[in-house]
């Protein structure tokens, strides 16, 4: 069986989903750069030269019998196995997400942010083998958006001048029955899933533009689900949320069709995004989604739900209101929508190519 050396900084639920199906057709040997653990930066500094050195001891025996590497995101985890493997000449294939092709300077978000972090990123995306990203506008996106603040052209091939690393996209993947269907009756209730454990998130996810939008709506319910502990007493400080908006913590993702299915709309309002996996997982269960016209968002919501042009309160306020009047054949076409384009066996079918075409 061919073995697959695997790169990750995070083991988030599609590290761990591509994981399963690497596991079915190779013998997948993993690295867990975790230097993330550490919450302070001497901390993080630490843990970055501890992981570096670790990997670098790690990387030769296993590259020595790989017929790959696979790794998740262009930064500094994936340094070293980019040098190695040329060493070895083995190819290296990076998995795109959004942060590691991203700059919204206003947001202080994306690798490119950092002056360090750039660097290594754009060392990574230029030598790499093949890039995967999750959706095109992950490579170029033009400012769609022309209204959200601070669009501008955006992605891997605009932040990395002169970039010539071959892509090919390869959309998430999802299995329909982990993600029913749910009622088809719903009572007014709004939802959004992200872990919000920053005010930076906060404001990346677009949540302060749903409280608004909430106060224009007192007869709706807005469920807000993932916000951590340390940040709830800032939201509700600097906020001041309605009565008819419900702070959650971060929930396991087993706990997510549950809360799906007690939604009628699911509202993702990102101003910086890739390709959002609850969003699709929310339309699987039914929600009318509801989007900002940034990145991937359009593209999983297509003509299914609504896209947002600006961010404009009183526009997402209204847009809201006519999708709580949608009835079970607009919660079916979201379902049919992601199963249609977002299968797994696609999914997999674009990963074992570009593991087993490319390269023999």
């Amino acid at each position: 069986m061919a073995r697959i050396v695997y790169i990750y900084q995070n083991l988030f639920s599609f590290v761990k989903d591509d994981l399963v199906l690497l596991k079915e057709h190779y013998k997948v040997r993993c690295f867990h750069f975790d230097s993330n653990r550490y919450d302070s930066k001497i901390g993080r500094l630490y843990g970055l030269l501890f992981f570096a050195g670790k990997q670098l001891f790690w990387l030769p025996r296993e590259l020595l019998r790989a017929r790959v590497v696979y790794g998740w995101f262009a930064d500094y985890h994936m340094v070293l196995p980019i040098l190695m493997a040329r060493l070895f000449r083995k190819p290296v294939v990076v998995a795109l997400g959004g942060f590691d092709c991203i700059l919204m300077p206003h947001l202080n978000y994306g690798v490119f942010y950092s002056w360090w972090r750039r660097f290594l990123a754009r060392f990574v995306l230029r030598h790499a083998a093949l890039l995967l990203p999750v959706t095109s506008t992950l490579m170029r996106t033009e400012a769609h958006a022309a209204l959200w603040p601070e669009a501008h052209p955006n992605g891997a091939e605009v932040n990395v001048p002169g970039l010539k690393t071959r892509y090919e996209v390869v959309l998430w993947g999802y299995d329909p029955d982990e993600w029913p269907m749910g009622p088809a009756e719903r009572p007014a209730v709004v939802c959004t899933v992200a872990l919000l454990d920053s005010e930076r998130t906060f404001q990346r996810k677009g949540i302060d533009l749903l409280i608004e939008a909430s106060r224009r709506l007192p007869d709706v319910s807005f469920t807000i689900v993932g916000v951590a502990s340390a940040l709830r007493s800032i939201i509700e400080e600097h906020y001041q949320p309605p009565s008819n908006v419900f702070l959650m913590p971060p929930k396991p993702r087993t706990a997510l069709p549950a809360i799906y299915a007690g939604a009628s709309v699911y509202v993702q309002l990102s101003r910086a995004e890739g390709l959002p996996n609850v969003l699709c997982e929310a339309m699987l269960c039914g929600c009318v989604p509801i989007g900002s016209a940034v990145f991937g968002i359009p593209e999983a919501i297509g003509d299914a739900g609504f896209i947002l042009e600006r961010p404009d309160p009183d526009e997402i306020a209204e847009t809201i209101r006519r999708a709580l009047q949608l009835g079970p054949e607009a919660r079916k076409r979201a379902r049919e929508r992601i199963c249609e384009r977002f299968t797994r066996e696609g999914r997999r079918q674009k990963l074992l190519t570009a593991f087993d075409v490319h390269w023999d």
